[in-house]
């Protein structure tokens, strides 16, 4: 056990503490509110892609967005955001469904970062993939509505359920050469 961690996490929460202690009611209220509307950003994001709905992707970003899904693609701008989630309703034979969990928000007037980890099944061809991973955002309001500015993720593994997470390999879904 590494109590660096421990000791870390209990700095950040003092510091945070101490930033609230200091603020207005209505200031906090409003940082609260902030982080519920990102923590909604971000389930809007899986509702998307579990229910098919690709196109409604492109209302989540800024114009200047970048997204990241880790080695399977990379999208630069509203348009290829646009373009990338809505090429996956065309792949044939393709499922996919996201869970998110332990969804940390911090927000600092109109920005504000974010991580969260990723649990997800994807299908394709008839193959069954488990994937995890971690999403790490950057998240700014626009005119009155926040959307993601950047979302990285780092994929731990991607592997066929047959195959199992703690194999030799543990990116199936790398592309090869």
């Amino acid at each position: 056990f590494d109590g660096s961690i421990v000791r870390l996490n209990l700095h950040k929460e003092q510091a945070m503490s101490d930033k609230t202690a200091a603020m207005t009611l209505d200031q906090r209220i409003r940082r609260l509110e902030d982080i519920e509307a990102i923590r909604r950003l971000r389930n809007s994001y899986h509702f998307c892609l579990n229910e098919s709905r690709f196109g409604q992707v492109r209302a989540l970003f800024t114009d200047d967005a970048v997204v990241e899904l880790g080695y399977l693609a990379r999208y630069e701008g509203i348009e290829a955001i646009d373009r990338g989630f809505r090429a996956m309703a065309e792949r044939e034979r393709f499922f996919i469904k996201q869970f998110i969990h332990g969804h940390d928000v911090e927000v600092e007037g109109d920005s504000g970062t974010g991580t969260s980890y990723l649990e997800a099944r994807y299908g394709r061809f008839g193959v069954s993939y488990v994937v995890a991973g971690r999403y790490d955002d950057v998240y700014i309001r626009a005119g009155g509505v926040w959307k993601f500015r950047s979302m990285i993720a780092e994929l731990f593994y991607t592997v066929p359920n047959g195959v199992g997470w703690t194999g030799d390999d543990m990116h199936y879904l790398r592309p090869k050469g």
